[in-house]
C-alpha cells in the first residue's frame, strides 16, 4: 500500500446528525450540537451562511465547541455566486469573508457553488470573482473550491483558470452536470456528494463507498488533502459519512 501524503477530512453539509438532544448521550445534552457533531467528525460544510451571513461572533461561539484540529468549510453567500449575471456588490463578499475571520486558525475552504444557468458564457465574471476572493484573502488563508452545475464548464480552460488562483474543482455528482477528467492542479480535492440521484435524499451502497474510498487512497498518496462531504441530508448523510471514515481507517 502506498504511503499516504495528504490527509482527509470528512463531514457531512450543516453538520446534520439524525436524532434530537434527547437523543444524544447524557454528558452531551447540555453541550451545543455542533460540539457532539465534532466527536464525530473534523470538519464541516456551512451551507446557512450561503442564505445569511452569520456575525463574527457566531464564528468565534462556534470556535469554543469544537476541537483545535477541527475547520470550518463556508458555502459563499448567494448574493455573489448567484447574483443575476454574477453582477455582485463587492461589499456583500468584504461582509462575508470579514465575518468569517471568526473562524480563527480553523479556516478549511471557500465553497464556490455556481447554479446550472451560470455556463461558460459566464467565465469573465467568474474570473472577477475569483480575482476578488485573492485581493480579499492576501494570505489565502481560505482554500477555494468551485462547484459548476452546467456542464458547459468541464474543459481545459476552466482548469487553466482554476490553476491561476489555486482552486479546486468540486467533485460532485449532481444529477444536471457531468464532471469531466480535466481537473485543476491545486493541492487538494473537494469532494461533494449530494445522493445516488443527486436530490439530497437516499443512502450510497457500500459498493460505491469502497470505490469512492478507492480513489481517495489515491488522492491522499499522491500528496493532496481531501475534503468529503455529505449533501444527501434528507438521506443517510451522517451514516454514509461514517461508513466511509471506517473503509479509509481500515486501509
Amino acid at each position: 500500500m502506498r504511503p499516504l501524503k495528504g490527509k482527509v477530512r470528512i463531514g457531512t453539509s450543516n453538520g446534520y446528525m439524525p436524532g434530537n438532544k434527547l437523543t444524544f448521550p447524557a454528558e452531551y445534552q447540555l453541550r451545543s450540537r455542533l460540539h457532539y457533531y465534532s466527536t464525530f467528525f473534523d470538519t464541516i460544510e456551512v451551507n446557512s451562511c450561503f442564505y445569511k451571513t452569520p456575525l463574527r461572533s457566531t464564528y468565534e461561539k462556534w470556535l469554543t465547541d469544537v476541537p483545535e484540529d477541527f475547520q470550518f468549510t463556508l458555502k459563499l453567500s448567494k448574493g455573489v455566486t448567484h447574483a443575476k449575471e454574477l453582477k455582485f456588490d463587492l461589499d456583500c463578499m468584504e461582509t462575508f469573508l470579514q465575518a468569517a475571520t471568526g473562524t480563527g486558525n480553523k479556516k478549511g475552504c471557500l465553497l464556490i457553488q455556481f447554479p446550472g444557468k451560470i455556463t461558460l458564457e459566464h467565465f469573465n465574471q467568474v474570473e472577477h470573482i475569483l480575482t476578488q476572493l485573492r485581493l480579499l484573502d492576501p494570505a489565502n488563508e481560505w482554500r477555494k473550491a468551485v462547484e459548476f452545475r452546467s456542464d458547459t464548464w468541464y474543459i481545459g480552460e476552466t482548469s487553466e483558470l482554476l490553476n491561476e488562483f489555486g482552486a479546486s474543482l468540486v467533485l460532485h455528482d449532481f444529477s444536471k452536470a457531468k464532471i469531466s477528467a480535466v481537473m485543476p492542479k491545486a493541492n487538494f480535492v473537494y469532494m461533494r456528494f449530494h445522493g445516488p440521484t443527486g436530490n439530497y435524499r437516499d443512502s450510497y451502497s457500500g459498493v460505491v463507498l469502497d470505490e469512492k474510498a478507492g480513489d481517495i487512497h489515491e488522492m491522499l498518496a499522491s500528496g493532496k488533502d481531501v475534503y468529503v462531504y455529505f449533501n444527501n441530508t434528507v438521506g443517510s448523510a451522517f451514516e454514509n459519512a461514517r461508513y466511509l471514515q471506517a473503509k479509509l481507517l481500515s486501509g
